[in-house]
């Protein structure tokens, strides 16, 4: 009987536990990696890996290189000779783009519809949209429909035309507009990196992202300019970002939270060859622009220290030192991340309000032309009135285009934009990457005798999804280069 009574209260405290076991401590539930993620957890992933691999990343470094914005002064070949594999450009396809902030993207507007916080998928809306304009962008038709959708069994995602991303772009931006004006459900806070939750703010930018996508397709097959520029400025009125609501993101002067330009030009995690290209300060000294110490640093030590020194994209005939680097207002480890400059809003008006008048130039171009020129110097703190004296808007009209695009491209020194915007107008005039150091030969000619039209398709959609890769872009990635995208055409 004694062993009876020894038992029993062994068993109840075994079953006591095992019910705390179960309900504090289930081993089956692994609290490092959650099956479910709060909306609240997911926007600074987005908006963090955006911001690091997309706007601050391997797109924007190799178009700047193909805009001249910088050179990569090594031998060759490679990216700034135009040289690329169909490897290179996976990772921000594959990893950076589809299996990170989009797809988050799409499992945050899910979670938040279904939740009740439209505020957060509009977040998710206006991230999703605006990653994939720098997918179709770089590569034309892509997946989008279709993609996102393996839980279906959906593992060979057609393709989109780029005139179906873009309508679907459109449709996703005003979506957000929608919710974000939302007066139900959670707000975001500090976990919104960019506007801490200020949800006019992200309004704003949608905005001016809609206004931003009309004009790209101002010379597409099929559409009118003057009809795009009249729908970007309704999208301008409607209520773009002001300058002190140009995104940003925020980094910090320690390791691994640190600027991606400091990251990848100056501190050697990668190379620190590249540099602001000869052709570049060339131009803005010849201009008298007083953004060059902004945009560029003068060589700290050596022959040419107190100089602006540009590179090409062969290797330097003196150490690296001896030439400029990325100006520390983009390239310092705590500077914050542009994702899209204040500037930009005036300039896509002057243009806008140029193609409107069948490319006159007319009371309102001239206004938002020096208004565009002043957004720009107010970001570095200088005054642009005597700069814009001596750049007046002409009356000629190819000049005056060549103009407002030339001051766009400037006020977007890294900015991936720059690289559309020469796709899409020609302006400004750009040479190939073929420039030599004084008293140099060329070392490495660039592979194409055009600057790259378009990024080729990546090595995973070759391996596992060819069969839905558009038949008109051949294999051969410098041949693949050289076909314009749909919107360039």
């Amino acid at each position: 009987m004694k062993r009876i009574y020894i038992i029993l209260p062994v068993l109840l405290v075994f079953l006591t536990v095992m019910s705390g076991c179960k309900k504090f401590l289930d081993v089956n539930r692994d609290p490092n990696n959650p099956t479910q993620v709060t909306e609240k957890l997911m926007v600074p992933a987005i908006l963090g890996t955006f911001g690091f691999e997309v706007a601050g990343g391997y797109p924007v470094r190799l178009s700047s290189s193909w805009t001249k914005h910088t050179a990569y002064a090594a031998v060759g070949p490679h990216e700034g000779n135009y040289y690329l594999t169909a490897n290179d450009v996976d990772n921000f396809w594959r990893y950076s783009s589809y299996t990170d902030v989009m797809i988050t993207c799409k499992q945050l507007i899910k979670q938040a519809e279904e939740n009740g916080n439209a505020k957060y998928a509009a977040i998710g809306k206006i991230i999703l949209a605006w990653n994939m304009s720098y997918i179709t962008d770089a590569f034309g038709d892509a997946p989008f429909s279709d993609a996102f959708k393996a839980s279906e069994g959906i593992v060979k995602a057609k393709y989109d035309t780029q005139e179906d991303i873009y309508k679907q772009i459109q449709s996703l931006l005003d979506q957000a507009i929608a919710d974000a004006a939302s007066t139900s459900g959670s707000t975001p806070g500090a976990e919104d990196f960019v506007y801490g939750g200020k949800m006019t703010k992200w309004i704003h930018l949608a905005n001016t992202l809609k206004a931003r996508f009309y004009m790209r397709l101002s010379n597409a097959p099929g559409y009118n300019a003057a009809t795009q520029a009249d729908l970007a400025l309704g999208a301008l009125n409607a209520g773009a970002i002001s300058a002190d609501e140009a995104p940003t993101l925020l980094y910090y002067a320690r390791a691994n939270a640190d600027n991606p330009w400091y990251q990848y030009a100056i501190d050697g995690k990668w190379s620190t060859s590249l540099k602001p290209s000869i052709f570049y300060i060339n131009m803005l000294e010849n201009m008298n622009d007083p953004r060059l110490p902004f945009q560029v640093a003068k060589v700290a030590t050596g022959a040419n220290a107190g100089k602006y020194v540009g590179v090409t994209n062969d290797p330097t005939p003196a150490a690296l030192v001896n030439y400029s680097s990325i100006g520390p207002f983009y390239s310092a480890q705590d500077a914050n991340l542009n994702l899209l400059v204040y500037a930009e809003v005036p300039f896509l008006r002057a243009e806008a309000e140029f193609l409107k008048a069948n490319k006159t130039v007319t009371a309102a171009v001239t206004a938002a032309y020096e208004d565009g020129i002043r957004g720009s110097m107010a970001l570095y703190g200088v005054n642009g009135d005597a700069y814009i004296a001596e750049h007046k808007l002409s009356a000629v009209s190819a000049t005056a285009y060549n103009q407002i695009m030339t001051q766009k491209y400037i006020a977007n020194y890294l900015q991936f934009e720059a690289y559309n915007d020469y796709r899409r107008t020609g302006y400004p005039v750009l040479p190939i990457n073929d420039e030599v150091y004084p008293g140099e030969e060329l070392d490495t000619e660039p592979v194409i005798d055009i600057i790259p039209l378009r990024l080729p398709y990546p090595s995973s959609e070759r391996s596992y999804n060819a069969e839905n890769i558009p038949s008109g872009i051949p294999v051969n990635v410098a041949n693949a280069m050289q076909i314009p995208v749909w919107w360039d055409k």
